[in-house]
């Protein structure tokens, strides 16, 4: 954490992070390994939607780079009593028969290690000072941990039940008697290591994280308010340029997000004027200055038109392939 000498990188990892692989990833492969690189961290963890490839193209090019880095190969499974589960281990990115919306396999392979995802996500309505929580199901043996922060829960879909699934998650966790661990929940490159799990020792393998978590020889961390908060930010940057580009109702959504009509068209404005800017091959400084917008925002700009970019090219791509 801020303040500290002591080296966390072959120990800090965020378990649960989306690639291109996932539909709704914003993450090229690439860019996940620069990240990680440039924030000096030597674990990466994979986790796609019921899906190891994203995962596998993050091993394989740290690979051909012959650096130190340990990439985590997972997957998280859409089960159908379970909701998400996280699982990593020797063996995941082979077909070993899962397909989505099944009941989560309780025979999964004993070197395996398996995570609750974010488990109170659309299960808690608060109205006024009333808080109403569906009943969970019991956790399975089978079932290690459990994500009792996670970033995509508490700073992008419902920000304002922080509190309430803090103390949520947390009973979950101590009632059940599993692991409590923290992830980002990644899909665009903003939210990656924004909540992460800090293990006891350096990462050596899958194995050995398998055997941390299982042992309670992890902590969930978080990074300070102050980056969360700028998280916050940048999310909200996105947000109605991400609906408007998905297709979706983006006025009504932004509406019940507290936008207003000429916040929402100066954000969209602005995109799709850097958008161009960008496709004449226009560099951070001239967006700048063509847009009055400082170096910082500029780039950042640019790199909300990336991901819409390559998330726009691979709908294409996907749709492409079924006519």
């Amino acid at each position: 954490m801020t303040g500290t000498t002591e080296d966390y990188s072959w120990r800090d990892v965020d378990l649960h992070v989306h690639t291109f692989a996932s539909n709704c990833g914003y993450v090229p492969p690439k860019r996940l390994l620069e990240m990680a690189r440039a924030g000096g961290r030597k674990v990466v963890a994979v986790t796609d939607h019921d899906s190891a490839a994203g995962a596998v193209a993050v091993r394989d090019l740290a690979a051909q780079t012959g650096d130190d880095l340990l990439v985590l190969v997972g997957m998280e499974l859409t089960t159908s009593d379970l909701g998400h589960v996280v699982v990593f281990g020797r063996g995941v990115e082979e077909d070993w028969g899962w397909q989505a919306k099944q009941p989560f396999p309780r025979a999964i392979p004993e070197h395996w290690l398996a995570i609750q995802a974010h488990p109170f996500r659309d299960k808690v309505v608060q109205t006024g000072d009333r808080l109403d929580v569906q009943q969970l199901p019991a956790l399975p043996e089978r079932i290690d941990a459990v994500e009792v922060w996670n970033a995509g829960d508490v700073l992008k879909k419902t920000p304002m039940l922080r509190t309430a699934l803090d103390r949520l998650s947390w009973d979950y966790v101590r009632e059940h008697g599993k692991t409590a661990v923290a992830s980002s929940d990644g899909h665009r490159p903003l939210w990656v290591h924004s909540f992460f799990t800090r293990c006891e020792r350096p990462l050596a393998s899958v194995d050995d994280l398998v055997t941390q978590v299982r042992e309670g020889r992890v902590t969930p961390h978080m990074q300070p308010e102050a980056d969360l908060e700028s998280c916050r930010a940048l999310w909200r940057r996105r947000a109605v340029i991400e609906w408007h580009e998905a297709g979706s109702d983006w006025q009504s959504k932004a509406a019940a997000q507290s936008y207003t009509p000429e916040e929402s068209a100066q954000l969209l404005g602005t995109f799709q004027r850097v958008r161009d800017l960008a496709r004449r091959g226009a560099t951070v400084a001239q967006v700048a200055g063509e847009m009055g917008l400082t170096a910082e925002e500029a780039a950042d700009f640019l790199h909300v038109v990336e991901e819409e970019t390559g998330w726009a090219e691979r709908r294409a791509a996907r749709l492409g392939t079924l006519t």
